[in-house]
């Protein structure tokens, strides 16, 4: 037997729209689709998001020349 979680997609028994229930997927089998969506294993480790990218520019673009120390090209 496995436990997997479900969310309640239309009322019944005790369960209110949008409930999270934890159930034996054998004795709800005749729900799913209709009463209850599946979500996943009731014992699954939470998933993490990926990690936000770097700014790549942050780095590379001084916030003006004087900061650098370059001198601004002479008009001819």
């Amino acid at each position: 037997m496995s436990i997997m979680k479900y969310r309640v997609i239309r009322e019944h028994g005790a369960f209110a729209e949008g409930d999270i229930r934890e159930a034996d997927e054998a004795s709800v089998a005749h729900l799913v689709g209709k009463s209850l969506a599946p979500i996943g294993p009731a014992n699954a480790p939470p998933t993490k998001s990926e990690p936000c990218p770097k700014n790549k520019a942050e780095a590379a673009a001084p916030a003006n020349k004087a900061a650098t120390g370059k001198k601004a090209k002479a008009k001819a």
